[in-house]
């Protein structure tokens, strides 16, 4: 009965939210379906079409520096056109960056996709999380949030199954086997796009609305993110965080894959099994985590959860075989995307928004990702220290970065509620 409740009032949640919400939830978790397809085999394509470790780094490098080069004017076109313009755009950009991979016939012909790529992810799922910010009560944001990946983990459950029956059926582990599902990404892309443009009304904040107030698009660009700072409190230590964030995540990312296939031998369907038991316990849990968050704070509930993630970045070094990095795919992993890496992920993004009011959200969101720079040196790095054989060291540097240097400073960040 308890359970039969809880998913009954989670119903009733979902009913009162508002239509902008639905709308973006919808389109996202189509949109989360089409990456799932591929994101466990982006790296490995690459590979495939004849890119060496030192290579690999370097592409994801250039992914790096373009996202931290376009930042900033993306956070400051978002405040001054609105979220659907730009989440259009990203579109666009992603229907574009499926339509190079799938035409790819080596690994230079991916880099024009590698630089589009972050520039289309800043314009969609980012800009997600802030319509659910804006649209959402103060004291339900966490839940609302939590709700947001739930109902996406729906349609992206399907995806790493049918990820490797297609591959599985064109040949395997190869450029011909993973091809294909660039195309049926495309298509999904096209979708959603037509979609959002036609159903979605756009989100107004306090500063593209209020004629009496200082207007931010009246004075200068530098002049705008000045702005940003002035009666805001913590903005340096989060600055901070979410450059070391990206630093150490991005030194055992694009490696993950090719470690769990090459030096723990998993398969397809193993690849498979373990994004979808990450899937599984990121949609079965991150309601409760969210409610929890919204009743006792979002720091709390980090610092409760987040372990869990280093626990399973350990074991991803040490697993006995296969199977057991379906465990991995359970607890999640830094670098890694699924279950309780991305539950702790909430709390943290929900703090992280809050950290400023409405109307400085595009502006914040593009100033932080002016630190996707240290992503440069983090993948090369990373590329470095695996061709020079220290591949487990590549993976357990991200948790000592967390432990050691990030960890202190948000203990000293308070919850707070813009």
């Amino acid at each position: 009965m308890p359970k039969l409740n809880f998913y009954k009032a989670t119903l009733n949640f979902l009913n009162g939210l508002d239509k902008r919400f639905k709308i973006i939830l919808a389109t996202i978790g189509l949109y989360n379906w089409a990456s799932s397809l591929t994101s466990n085999y982006n790296q490995l394509y690459a590979v495939a079409l004849g890119a060496d470790p030192i290579e690999l780094g370097s592409l994801n490098s250039i992914s790096g520096f373009v996202s931290s080069i376009i930042s900033a004017p993306i956070g400051w076109l978002i405040d001054k056109y609105g979220v659907k313009k730009m989440m259009v755009t990203g579109l666009i950009l992603s229907a574009i960056v499926s339509v190079i991979y799938c035409c790819a016939t080596n690994w230079l012909m991916l880099i024009p996709a590698v630089i589009l790529a972050p520039i289309s992810f800043k314009m969609v799922i980012p800009l997600a999380d802030l319509i659910f910010i804006g649209t959402s009560k103060p004291e339900s944001r966490a839940q609302s949030m939590g709700l947001s990946r739930m109902i996406w983990a729906i349609p992206t459950l399907l995806a790493p199954t049918m990820s490797a029956i297609i591959i599985t059926s064109y040949g395997g582990m190869n450029v011909q086997g993973i091809r294909p599902l660039y195309l049926i990404q495309l298509l999904s892309i096209i979708l959603i796009m037509v979609f959002l443009i036609f159903m979605f009304e756009e989100l107004h904040t306090k500063t593209a609305t209020d004629k009496n107030k200082s207007n931010i698009f009246s004075v200068d660009f530098i002049e705008s993110f000045r702005d940003l700072f002035v009666g805001e409190k913590w903005l340096k230590e989060w600055t901070i965080l979410m450059g070391l964030s990206r630093f150490g995540t991005s030194i055992s990312m694009p490696f993950i894959a090719l470690w769990m296939v090459y030096s723990k031998g998993a398969d397809p369907y193993i690849l498979g099994a373990v994004s979808t038991a990450g899937i599984i316990t990121s949609a079965l849990l991150q309601v409760p985590v969210g409610i929890l968050a919204d009743r006792i704070g979002r720091k709390k509930v980090f610092f409760l959860v987040r372990p869990l993630t280093y626990l399973g970045t350990i074991l991803l070094v040490f697993a006995p075989n296969p199977q057991s990095l379906i465990l991995v795919g359970i607890l999640g992993a830094l670098g890694f995307v699924g279950g309780f890496g991305d539950i702790s992920f909430i709390p943290f993004i929900t703090m992280f928004w809050e950290a400023v009011p409405a109307e400085k959200r595009g502006r914040w969101f593009g100033l932080t990702g002016i630190f996707d720079i240290l992503t440069v040196p983090a993948f090369l790095l990373g590329g470095l220290l695996w061709q020079v054989g220290f591949e487990e060291l590549v993976l357990l540097l991200p948790l000592l970065i967390e432990l050691l240097i990030m960890i202190p400073i948000m203990i000293r960040i308070p919850d707070q509620k813009a």
